[in-house]
């Protein structure tokens, strides 16, 4: 006999405990887990005798039977004293009464019983073979999650591969491709912006303009395509024509219904943009070599229509940003054709360097520091002096009102002379503001003389 083979008694919910043995995990032993309890528990009862004192034994009096195995075992005056679970009276008094729920212990919570060393190892085993086996289970389940993972971490970088890359500039004949880049096709954009803006004066006897009905008539009885009409500063009508066969069209045939309006060629203004984000030190023939490396089909839109004189790409300045000491930012003049690539082709982007670089629109609208009207410069201004801040007779730099915290002070002399109503109501902002309703309709005027956003 050894001392391991003592029974134990367990406080713990019965319904956790199942009959039967089972099998230690890989970790152990593939053996049955249930030892044999004759030959390992001398105290043991077998039809009324102990195996360790071989007296006959009172199961009711003097034994406590397995909770699990439903063994009887000899727990009280038996000869070795080492397997008594403790003093008679005690037994009596006590540990038998609380095991079968008996006299005090009647109605008290829970349960007392009784488990064998056996038992008790099989139980315990049982548990680490319960935790071993969740730990596998959470194991293939991380495996499972890294291998999903792993393959939609390589799809987003299969889809972010294929959307940054730069359209393809050459097409070889072995290489026919299903959708290829039409800007790298000069026949199919030769005409893109080949567009004429002609304007109808207004007539030299009476100073009007020319009666819209006529224009409209001479236009749809000749089939004269026309993309857009507007009206310019000085009230005159402007049209945009889809090729220069339709602009001279309706200036031979306008000097026979409306002998009085001499129509004029508009020279198509070109876009600016704002190319944000260039590093700071870069020479602007450093930049357009860069760019023209880099984005392949912007140097090859310039030389096609440098023959036809519209092939543009000029860098007029180069500016720090004021948010970022790091960057700056770079005003470039490009024809409306580079402009339209730009837009559409690049989602208004370019490469340069190691990334990409944010392209803005840029309207440089004149205004004049001496009088503030927009449509000139200082230099060629006859008109009187007026404040930018204020609008009183004075250089808007020694303006005694002007401050950045007094701009409930400010007053834009454009609103205030304006004929609209809307205008004066609304002046109180500084003639320089970005707000200035004046400010936005003369940005409008610009874009309608631009080719590019009149196809918008």
């Amino acid at each position: 006999m050894t001392k391991n083979d003592k029974p134990r008694m367990i406080d713990s919910d019965p319904g956790e405990h199942d009959s039967g043995g089972s099998s230690a995990s890989s970790s152990c032993s593939s053996v049955e887990v249930i030892p044999d309890k004759t030959s390992s528990a001398s105290n043991i009862i077998n039809e009324g005798i102990c195996n360790a004192c071989q007296d006959e034994v009172d199961t009711l009096q003097h034994a406590v039977q397995c909770f699990k195995c439903e063994s009887y075992f000899h727990a009280v005056e038996c000869c070795d004293p080492k397997y008594c679970v403790s003093a008679k009276t005690a037994f009596t008094q006590h540990l038998r009464p609380a095991l079968d729920r008996t006299g005090s212990f009647e109605n008290r919570f829970g349960k007392f019983f009784f488990m064998c060393n056996s038992c008790c190892t099989e139980y315990e085993l049982k548990k680490v073979m319960t935790h071993d086996k969740k730990v596998e289970v959470i194991d293939k389940k991380l495996d499972n999650l890294k291998a999903e993972f792993r393959n939609e971490l390589s799809e987003i970088k299969k889809y972010l591969v294929k959307s940054a890359t730069p359209p393809s500039d050459t097409l070889t004949s072995d290489c026919q491709l299903s959708n290829p880049n039409p800007w790298n096709d000069s026949t199919r954009t030769k005409n893109l912006f080949n567009k004429k803006v002609l304007v109808v004066k207004k007539s030299e006897n009476s100073g009007e303009p020319i009666d819209a009905s006529i224009l409209r008539k001479t236009c749809v009885e000749n089939g004269i395509q026309v993309s857009k009409s507007f009206s310019t500063s000085k009230d005159e009508i402007g049209l945009v024509l889809n090729s220069e066969a339709a602009a001279k069209t309706l200036v031979d045939k306008l000097k026979v219904s409306a002998p009085c309006h001499k129509v004029q060629d508009l020279p198509s203004r070109t876009p600016t943009i704002n190319v944000v984000g260039i590093p700071n030190n870069i020479t602007k023939e450093d930049l357009k070599e860069e760019i023209f490396l880099q984005n392949p089909t912007v140097r090859k839109l310039n030389s096609d229509y440098a023959e036809q004189g519209e092939g543009k790409f000029t860098i007029l300045a180069i500016t720090k940003l004021k948010n970022n000491d790091d960057l700056s930012r770079a005003t470039i003049s490009v024809s409306n054709s580079i402009r339209d690539y730009i837009a559409n082709g690049c989602n208004d982007r370019i490469y340069l360097g190691n990334g990409t670089c944010k392209v803005y629109d840029a309207f440089h609208v004149k205004r004049c520091f001496k009088c503030q009207k927009f449509g000139h410069i200082s230099e060629k201004c006859e008109g009187t002096l007026t404040c930018g801040f204020c609008s009183e007779s004075h250089e808007t730099r020694s303006c005694p009102t002007k401050s950045a915290s007094n701009l409930t002070e400010s007053c834009c002399s454009n609103c205030k002379n304006s004929a609209n109503n809307n205008y004066i109501s609304s002046c109180s902002h500084p003639a320089y503001s970005l707000e200035c309703p004046i400010f936005k309709a003369e940005q409008e005027k610009l874009k309608k003389s631009i080719p590019f956003y009149l196809k918008k």
